[in-house]
C-alpha cells in the first residue's frame, strides 16, 4: 500500500508541476509549447522532464509487473527514457539545426513509445476487468484525438500535457484498484 500511495503522491506532484510550468507560456499557441518554454526556463524544463519520465515509467513498470508478467516493457521504458534524455539535452531551437532535430526526435520517441506502452498495458489486461476495457478505449481515443489536434494546431502545451496528465491519472486508477482475491480450500 505504501508503494501505491507513493506513486499517487509522485503523480500528483508531477501533474501540479506540469500545470504550473505551463503558465510560462500560452496554453493554446505554438509559442507556448513545453519545449519552447524550456528555451527560456531550461532548469525548470529539465525538472519537468525528469518528473514526467520517472512518474510514467514507475507506473508502467509497476503495472506490467503486477498484471502482465511480461518483460517486453523494458525496451519500451528504455526507449522512452532515451527519448526524454534527447529532449532535455538538446534545445528546441530552429536556429541550431542538429539540436532541433535531436530534440524533436527525442520528443517524438518519448511520446509515441510511452503512449504505446500505456495502451498496450491496458490492451493486454483487457479481459481481466471492466476497468481495463474502459482504460483501453479511453487511451486509444485520447492518443488518436491528441494526434489529430497536433496535426491541426501544431504543438501547444495543452496538447502536450493532456496525454501526460491523463496517462498519470489512468495509471493511478489501475494501480489503486483492488484485485479480486480468490479463496481456495
Amino acid at each position: 500500500m505504501i508503494k501505491k500511495i507513493s506513486y499517487l503522491v509522485l503523480s500528483i506532484i508531477t501533474i501540479i508541476y506540469t500545470l504550473w510550468y505551463m503558465h510560462f507560456g500560452s496554453v493554446f499557441t505554438n509559442s507556448g509549447a513545453l519545449s519552447t518554454i524550456g528555451l527560456k526556463h531550461h532548469t525548470l524544463f529539465v525538472i519537468w522532464g525528469v518528473l514526467t519520465f520517472v512518474s510514467l515509467a514507475w507506473g508502467i513498470i509497476t503495472l506490467y509487473e503486477r498484471y502482465c508478467k511480461r518483460r517486453f516493457y523494458v525496451p519500451l521504458v528504455i526507449a522512452s527514457g532515451v527519448g526524454m534524455a534527447l529532449t532535455l539535452c538538446f534545445d528546441f531551437d530552429y536556429d541550431k539545426m542538429p539540436d532541433y532535430y535531436f530534440h524533436y526526435a527525442g520528443s517524438l520517441a518519448f511520446s509515441v513509445v510511452t503512449g504505446a506502452a500505456v495502451f498496450l498495458l491496458f490492451a493486454l489486461c483487457y479481459k481481466k476487468a471492466t476497468v481495463f476495457k474502459v482504460l483501453t478505449f479511453v487511451t486509444g481515443a485520447l492518443l488518436i484525438g491528441d494526434t489529430v489536434c497536433l496535426l491541426i494546431f501544431k504543438e501547444t502545451s495543452l496538447i502536450e500535457a493532456v496525454p501526460i496528465i491523463a496517462g498519470l491519472v489512468m495509471l493511478n486508477i489501475a494501480n489503486l484498484r483492488r484485485d479480486k482475491v480468490e479463496i481456495t480450500r
